[in-house]
């Protein structure tokens, strides 16, 4: 087959791929808790489980649960959605005094230190007339001097 010059190879493409729909993933988990607390088997039997078997068992419960009120009834959910991406950290939560390190704040601090010290250089560098002008200034000024 690596030899075979009728197959081509390509990459895949991963846009046609099955996407995973996160609220019918919660859905069946759910499910799956609910009939474990049920007694329909043990969570690593129904994990086999296809979704067909899962939804039909599902249904064979719920009515079970309309007519015996001693089975283990539906526990509440949140009404939060899965579709909400986790929370990402920004860098204002991970640099907060509490949780970084003293020694870390001492660099920090000494980072912030180097940083002014270079713009206080910097500033001072850009006050100083620069050697050209300054040697003009001079040969200027003993010029004047000589006239007068």
């Amino acid at each position: 087959m690596n030899n075979d010059p009728l197959v081509t190879k390509t990459p895949p493409n991963w846009k046609k791929a099955k996407q995973v729909d996160l609220d019918e993933a919660l859905k069946l988990k759910r499910m799956r808790a609910e009939l474990v607390a049920a007694d329909y088997g043990s969570a690593r039997s129904i994990s086999r489980w296809s979704k067909l078997n899962i939804v039909e068992t599902y249904k064979k419960l719920e009515e079970l649960r309309a007519k015996d009120p001693n089975v283990p009834q539906k526990p509440v959910y949140p009404t939060t959605t899965a579709a909400q991406p986790p929370q990402t950290h920004t860098s204002k939560k991970l640099l907060s005094t509490s949780t970084l390190t003293a020694n870390a704040l001492r660099k920090l601090k000494r980072q912030k230190q180097t940083v002014e010290e270079d713009e206080q250089r910097y500033e001072e560098h850009k006050k100083r007339p620069s050697s050209v002008s300054f040697n003009f200034t001079l040969i200027m000024l003993q010029i004047d001097l000589l006239l007068n």
